[in-house]
Formats: C-alpha cells, sequence, structure tokens
C-alpha cells in the first residue's frame, strides 16, 4: 500500500527545489555557457542582425509559472504515460523559444528553464509513483 499523497505540499516541495536549482545553475555560469553556444549557433544560421538580450525576467517568470504549473498538472493526472506527456510537452515547448527568439533576433535563455523542468517533472513523476495520488486506484 501506498502512503497517502499530500499534493500541495509536494508541488510546493518540488517547484520551489527546482527553482533553487534554476538559481543555482544561473549562479554558477553553466547556463550562459550552454545559452551562448545555442546563441552561436543561431547567429549562424543565416538570419540577419545581431540577437538582442531578452529581458532577464521573462525566463523566470516563465520558469515560475511552468515548474509549479507542471508539477500540479502531473500530481494531478492519473496513469504514467499521461504524466510523461506532460513533461515532455512542456520540455518542447520550453524548447520552442529557441526558434522563435531567433526570428525576433533576440538572444536565448532556455537553459536554466529547462534544466528547472526537467528537475521538477522527474520528482514530480517519482513522487507520482511512491504515493497514492488523488484519483488512483485503491490497490
Amino acid at each position: 500500500m501506498k502512503p497517502p499523497a499530500h499534493p500541495g505540499a509536494a508541488v510546493l516541495a518540488i517547484g520551489g527545489m527546482s527553482l533553487v536549482l534554476g538559481v543555482a545553475v544561473q549562479l554558477m555560469g553553466f547556463a550562459r555557457r550552454f545559452d551562448t553556444v545555442i546563441a552561436g549557433w543561431m547567429e549562424n544560421t543565416g538570419l540577419e542582425g545581431t540577437l538582442r538580450a531578452l529581458p532577464p525576467l521573462l525566463p523566470w517568470v516563465w520558469t515560475v509559472l511552468v515548474v509549479f504549473g507542471l508539477t500540479a498538472a502531473i500530481l494531478g493526472s492519473r496513469r504514467n504515460w499521461r504524466r510523461a506527456v506532460l513533461w515532455v510537452s512542456a520540455l518542447v515547448l520550453t524548447l520552442g523559444w529557441i526558434p522563435v527568439l531567433a526570428l525576433a533576433a533576440y538572444r536565448p535563455a532556455v537553459s536554466m528553464p529547462l534544466i528547472a523542468l526537467a528537475w521538477s517533472g522527474l520528482w514530480a513523476m517519482i513522487y507520482a509513483t511512491r504515493h497514492q495520488e488523488p484519483g488512483d486506484a485503491v490497490e
């Protein structure tokens, strides 16, 4: 028998730790390195003009909304395949920023949101499989 879930506390804990990981990755400079590689690739695609800096608050707003939203959606869904579809969809949606930002002539800042999303999705999936979630059949 799985222990009962506490979805509200889990969403806050998983989402909060994902944001802490995002801050750590940003402060250590790992995100900047990956974003520089992506910016170099975008400059070689043949698009004219120079890339402008993305407003620094925008990736954080996206990350906060999607990390907590993804975690809540995963914990509120039944079946692991549905949870996986939500997780992959959020990652693909965030990766979709790269060509959109290239066309708008902005330098991408997607590595920190991707890392935070991957982390929150992983731990939400683990939590959901180890706890009795609302709507799951009692085994």
